[in-house]
């Protein structure tokens, strides 16, 4: 393959080198035990069997670094929606993304988020399993997660509401929202080219076998939720 183009904003090349996307974002607090990061390990085992897959170099597919994997419960501002950003505001929050990783989380600009129970409520107890991995809009591949219980769905159900109530507050004074549905899920790395991503569908689908016959049985945890900001999209967990 001649020089390929990237076309995701957040790749600047193919070793990979990873572009500068900052941003402000809620996640999932990581299990501290080995128990609880089976599905994390078992996963990440999964995608080293498959680093030689064609869908690497044929499809321009690039992994994020283990240690980067999370779930995402609510997405701010970042460098993708900063000009979206309320006029009022935007010079605060591009100030507020160029002093990422010393931002303060006492910050003025964070205040919704601070008091969202989204943060406020000390256990979500949320328990996951992957469900199936998916390619996402030919800009990512995820393994996308699923509540096993009817516990878990009640909570998560919560969680959508306590997210959309912050997303309500955010927009009223910033001008701008994450996207309005959630699906749990952990990001595993992200496609180079769009034109090359559309055609991975057969490859897609071995991943999928495959890593779900890794992940099979094992249950994901969750239960707090805390504030992280990012410099680009292997930096969470740093």
């Amino acid at each position: 393959m001649n020089n390929p183009p990237i076309t995701n904003a957040k790749l600047t090349g193919l070793e990979p080198r990873w572009a500068s996307f900052r941003g402000v974002s809620l996640l999932f607090e990581n299990p501290g035990s080995p128990a609880g990061r089976a599905l994390y390990r078992h996963l990440n085992n999964g995608l080293q069997s498959l680093a030689q897959d064609p869908l690497v170099e044929q499809h321009l597919f690039r992994f994020l670094p283990a240690r980067a994997h999370h779930v995402t419960v609510w997405d701010g501002v970042n460098d993708g929606n900063l000009s979206r950003v309320a006029p009022e505001f935007r010079s605060d929050w591009q100030r507020f993304l160029e002093d990422i990783p010393d931002t303060s989380s006492s910050d003025p600009l964070l205040r919704e988020i601070l008091q969202s129970e989204l943060l406020r409520r000390p256990d979500w107890n949320l328990r996951l399993r992957c469900e199936q991995i998916e390619n996402w809009s030919d800009v990512s591949l995820v393994a996308r997660l699923v509540p096993v219980d009817k516990a878990s769905e009640e909570s998560l159900q919560q969680l959508i509401q306590a997210r959309d109530a912050l997303s309500d507050a955010y927009e009223a004074r910033f001008g701008v929202r994450p996207h309005p549905c959630y699906t749990p899920h952990i990001t595993v790395g992200y496609f180079a080219n769009h034109e090359l991503a559309s055609t991975s569908g057969d490859a897609v689908q071995r991943w999928n076998d495959r890593l779900l016959e890794k992940t099979e049985g094992l249950i994901l945890s969750l239960h707090r939720v805390g504030l992280s900001f990012f410099e680009h999209m292997a930096s969470f967990g740093e």
